[in-house]
């Protein structure tokens, strides 16, 4: 009997394991989405946009992308349209699915070597209301949306 548990656990034990690596390799964690024509190019010369919390995913010039998949998206600098979704875990006396979700789009300039962070955030209590911004992460200057005060 002794026998047989350990060579289940055995068996288990790494099937745990490499479930456990493959789990945590699609979080999208470290991956960038190449959202520009032609071989890889430097930082500095692209700009980025960064998932924050609550962020579910990004559309840029019509390209969605979701940041289960990827952790940022690297894109030529210039005027870009963007549209992003958020989403909030409320009470349920606010919404009887236990979350709530907002939508987003702008159109602004992004500049090159320049990191934004894509935002989600809301207030609580009385007046409950949702911000959606992207931020210039180097700056903190608000290119898009409103953020929470």
């Amino acid at each position: 009997m002794a026998t047989t548990v350990k060579r289940a656990a055995g068996f288990f034990v790494p099937l745990l394991l490499v479930a456990l690596i493959v789990a945590c390799a699609s979080t999208g964690a470290g991956h960038a989405y190449k959202l520009y024509p032609g071989p890889p190019r430097t930082p500095v010369e692209l700009a980025t946009l960064r998932f924050g919390d609550g962020v579910t995913s990004l559309q840029v010039d019509g390209m969605r992308v979701n940041s289960a998949d990827y952790e940022r998206v690297e894109l030529l600098p210039g005027k870009h349209d963007i549209t992003w979704d958020a989403t909030f875990a409320v009470s349920v006396l606010v919404n009887p699915a236990g979350r709530d979700e907002a939508e987003a789009a702008v159109t602004t300039e992004f500049l090159a070597g320049h990191e934004y962070s894509v935002h989600g955030d809301r207030t609580t209590g009385p007046g409950y209301r949702m911000y959606l911004w992207i931020e210039d992460t180097a700056t903190g200057r608000v290119v898009g949306g409103s953020r929470k005060p």
